[in-house]
């Protein structure tokens, strides 16, 4: 391998080794600024209190995942609260491409395999006494709404754009009986898109948490 090639590699690593820094710290910032809020439990916490094993955290770093997500979610006022970080998508598999669907009618020039997104949520449970955040396959149930498929409904889906406050709900009754299975799900939600690099700096990660945390 020629020098100039070498340099090229270590240049473009170097590259993702500081673009890596910067999330990590604006995620660093928000995490913070949520877990600061009075009343609000952490999910770990939360999760080690009421005996679930099945909580993990999702932190990928750049080595080779399919997916790169960072989570943070906890509980306050009874509602789930918190936000992800998308930041590395792979869509190798057929039904992964509802995911690409929906970036798309976010923002037609997104680069679908590394969206950067960040996505803050309010989510309802629909029995606080069952709430969970893991499905069986290690999925997690709050990061499904982001494709808006599945069970889950928004009227004016041509109008799923950055920074605005987008309601959805889950048809989760079934003879006004709760189906089999969604015990630990969420009847409804808000949710607001940004895109990470416009958290630039650590007042925009805090004014975004203390934003989410008002309309609680």
């Amino acid at each position: 391998m020629e020098t100039s090639e070498k340099k090229q590699i270590t240049d473009i690593l170097n590259a993702f080794r500081l673009i890596n820094k910067d999330i990590r710290k604006s995620f660093d910032d928000m995490s913070n600024k949520l877990e600061s809020e009075n009343s609000f439990i952490t999910w770990k916490k939360w999760a080690k209190e009421n005996n679930k094993p099945n909580f993990k955290d999702t932190t990928y770093l750049f080595n080779g995942d399919d997916w790169y997500y960072l989570n943070c979610y906890g509980l306050y006022n009874k509602k789930v609260v918190g936000f992800t970080f998308v930041i590395s998508i792979n869509y190798e598999k057929e039904e992964d491409m509802d995911y690409a669907e929906f970036l798309k009618k976010l923002d037609e020039e997104i680069n679908l395999n590394t969206p950067m997104l960040c996505i803050s949520g309010i989510y309802s449970p629909i029995d606080f006494k069952n709430i969970k955040l893991l499905d069986e396959d290690g999925w997690q149930y709050v990061d499904d709404i982001l494709q808006f498929t599945g069970n889950w409904n928004h009227e004016k889906q041509e109008y799923i754009e950055y920074d605005k406050c987008i309601n959805v709900e889950i048809k989760y009754l079934e003879d006004n009986k709760t189906k089999k299975g969604y015990e630990g799900w969420y009847k409804s939600a808000k949710i607001k898109i940004n895109h990470i690099t416009d958290i630039s700096s650590k007042e925009k990660a805090e004014e975004y948490i203390t934003n989410l945390i008002k309309k609680v």
